[in-house]
């Protein structure tokens, strides 16, 4: 391998050393996933409104989280909360696609990057790749396209849930304390109309894994401004209803 920029240089081999499943556990999850960024105090409020229980748990030195079943009306659900950032949530994604889950539905916050109000609906359809695990699943591009018709089954669902949205393009970074007045700009002219840390390695994983990916944003704070950068209420409002919202959209694909 060169020395240069050998995160552009993707190795082909679909076999890792190390593969998701190596632990050979016996859990079985449902296929189709609610993958959460959200606190864990949002998701224990939510299941206490649903019939639910604990499939199995993923453990890390830092992250342990359950993996639920959700039922309703005969149909079953997997619902497990995601890490912040595009490597761990990437990781808890493969792992959870090797045990079962085949049609992914994330959702979480993001950071405007135009004017929006807070706590507003969007899909995105293409995610701008400023985040390195991507690059590990898919060769190297600009941008990654989510799945079409995938999104077309989602904006159907939502649309006769008679909730309001839009598409946006999203920005995924690495490096929120380096989200520079000029990279706002840069990425803004772009076309992207919102911030996050995840979708784009999201989407290409589900891709390299043949599955089903499409995720849910609601906006929190706001870089609209560069020189007044506004915080507002982080998107809480959006946490236990997005999770309401979304199990009804999963339960419609």
């Amino acid at each position: 391998m060169k020395e240069e920029r050998c995160i552009l240089q993707i190795d082909k081999d679909t076999k890792a050393v190390i593969e998701p499943d190596y632990e050979k556990q016996p859990f079985k999850f449902h296929s189709k996933l609610l993958f959460a960024f959200v606190p864990k105090e949002d998701i224990d409020n939510f299941l206490e409104q649903v019939s639910h229980k604990v499939l199995g748990s993923y453990d890390t030195i830092s992250f342990q989280p359950d993996i639920y079943e959700i039922e309703r009306n005969g149909e079953y659900f997997t619902l497990c909360q995601a890490p912040l950032g595009a490597p761990a949530a990437t990781q808890l994604l493969d792992w959870l696609i090797a045990y079962g889950v085949k049609k992914d539905l994330a959702f979480g916050n993001a950071g405007a990057l135009v004017d929006l109000r807070e706590n507003e609906m969007f899909i995105p359809t293409k995610a701008i790749r400023d985040e390195g695990t991507s690059f590990h699943y898919l060769e190297d591009s600009l941008t990654v396209d989510l799945n079409t018709k995938f999104l077309s089954q989602v904006k159907k669902a939502i649309t006769e849930l008679d909730y309001k949205y839009n598409e946006v393009t999203t920005w995924t970074t690495d490096a929120f304390f380096r989200e520079t007045p000029k990279k706002v700009k840069q990425l803004r002219d772009l076309g992207a109309s919102v911030v996050e840390m995840e979708c784009s390695a999201l989407a290409a994983c589900a891709q390299f894994r043949k599955i089903k990916f499409a995720q849910i944003l609601f906006t929190a704070d706001t870089l609209a401004k560069e020189e007044d950068y506004d915080p507002r209420d982080g998107g809480t409002d959006s946490h236990r209803r997005g999770l309401e919202i979304c199990f009804e959209i999963l339960q419609k694909l």
